[in-house]
Parts: structure tokens; sequence; C-alpha cells
């Protein structure tokens, strides 16, 4: 008998340390009990936890987990690129990645509708609303608003991942876009010769101002010298008019002195100009005066 108890002892002992369960910091967990087959439905988080003789968890990742649809070997994870087609109907593939993260509020419903082997659910769900998404723009849309689709793509993923994956999706990558060859490079030539175009109209700008400031530099030196001239016209007008005023004081000076002189003294007329030809000989310089005897 004291054997058996023994045994039955440890055996409780056992038991007893199977029934504690732990989760490290990076999972969620289900209390799952193999003697009634039933999962509790409030999850755990990190943690060492007392869950009952004959449970354990169900673990499922807490962090975000990283999807990758690539053309790149090395790198594809879950597939290659996806195929769909625009609205015109051409030929697309697209590199995509994303990362999603399971709602801790949402592991149980997660569990009882898609199991633990819900990754493939994911994944067709991804493949599903990305590539019809990528059915409602045209192919020259893609070329020029890839960061406009992106945002389109992750914002109708994470709707969808909340609604029925029960998950959320934070980051969201469009890697690489491709299209038909021929396309891609005939869009590439019509934005090469767009861009020379606007290289053209810029210079032909560019010339236009200049010759406007040409112009304008022109007009400005018309200007200048307008005035220039127009200032020493006045100076000179005002010099003429200064030396004819002086002049005519002079000669009302001259004319007032010599009515004086001829009162005074008595002369006549002859008389007066032998006076002022005596007068000037007298004023003029030697050297340059010549007298007719």
């Amino acid at each position: 008998l004291i054997p058996t108890v023994g045994v039955a002892a440890v055996v409780l002992i056992v038991l007893f340390f199977l029934s504690f369960g732990t989760l490290e910091y990076q999972e969620y967990g289900l209390n799952y009990s193999w003697v009634s087959e039933t999962v509790e439905k409030t999850p755990y988080t990190g943690g060492r936890y007392y869950l009952g003789i004959g449970n354990h968890f169900i673990k499922f990742p807490r962090m975000v987990n990283s999807v990758l649809f690539s053309d790149d070997v090395a790198d594809a994870k879950q597939g290659p690129a996806l195929q769909s087609r625009t609205r015109d109907g051409l030929n697309v593939r697209l590199e995509v990645s994303f990362q999603y993260r399971l709602q801790f509020e949402k592991v149980y419903d997660l569990y009882t509708t898609l199991g633990e082997d819900y990754e493939p659910t994911f994944l067709r769900m991804a493949i599903e609303v990305l590539s019809t998404a990528a059915t409602e723009h045209n192919a020259h849309f893609f070329f020029t608003n890839r960061t406009f689709i992106g945002a389109e793509m992750h914002d109708k993923l994470n709707k969808h991942y909340q609604a029925r994956a029960f998950s959320e999706v934070p980051f969201f990558q469009l890697r690489t876009v491709h299209l038909p060859e021929k396309f891609e490079d005939a869009l590439k030539e019509t934005q090469v010769k767009q861009q020379e175009i606007q290289i053209a109209s810029l210079e032909q700008k560019t010339k236009t101002v200049t010759f406007k400031t040409r112009v304008l530099q022109a007009e400005q030196a018309v200007k200048v010298l307008t005035n220039q001239a127009e200032a020493e016209a006045a100076a000179i007008k005002a010099a003429n008019k200064a030396y004819c005023k002086q002049y005519k004081v002079t000669q009302d000076l001259q004319t007032s002195a010599l009515a004086n002189l001829v009162s005074a003294s008595g002369w006549n007329t002859e008389q007066l100009l032998d006076y002022m030809r005596v007068r000037a000989l007298r004023d003029h310089p030697g050297n340059k005066s010549m007298i007719r005897i």
C-alpha cells in the first residue's frame, strides 16, 4: 500500500508541475484542456500560469509577421510576384510585402474559425484583395502614381484582415510593379519627350526673360541719356541766360557812364567816338595792336 501511495504522490506532483504553462513575451496563448477537449475563450500574454491538470497552451505569435511575394527566389518566402490585370487589360506583376499582427482580443475567434494553420488562408486573402485592387487602375496610373496605389492597397488589405482575419496590417510595401516591356518602353519614351518639351519651354521662357531684361536695360539707358542731355541743355540755357543778363547790365552801366561823360565834358558824338577809339587802343595788348598812320 505504501509503495502505491508513493507512486500516486509522485504522479500527482508530476501532474501538478505539468499543469503550469509558460508563454514568452512574443507569444499569445489559449488554454486547451485535452481532458474536456475545450479551449478557454480568454487569451493569455507572456508569463507563467497554472492551467489545470492535462491543460496546455496553444501558442500564437504576438509580434508582427512578414509576408513577401517576390520574383527574387532568394527573397521570396510566400511566393512569386502577384499576377493580375490593369483596368485597361494589360498584364501586371506586383512584388509586395506586408506585416500583419494578430489582434489579442480575437485570438480565440481566430482559433475557432481558422484553426492553428491559419497562415495559408491569410495568404489567399492577401492575393485576392491585392489582385482585385490592381484591376481598379489603368497601366499608366501604375506607372505615374505608384505611391497612391500602394497606400490604397494597404488600406484595403488592412480593412479586410481586420474584418475576416482577426488581425491588422500596420505596414505595407508595394516594392515593384512590372508592366509589359513594350508598354514601359513607350511610357519612358513619352516621359523623355515630355521632359524635352519642358526643357525647351523653360529655355524659351529664359530667353524671353533675357530679351525683356535687355530691352528694359536699353530703355533705362535711353532714359539716362535723355536726362543727361536735358540736364546739359538746361545748364547751357541757364549759363547763356546769366551771361546775357550780365552782358546787358555791363552795357547799361557803360551806356550810363558814357552819357555822364558826354554831359560832363560837353563832347559831341564825333569826339565821343574818338575817345572810345583811344580807350580801346589803350586797353588792347600792345603786342597785338597795329596802328596805321
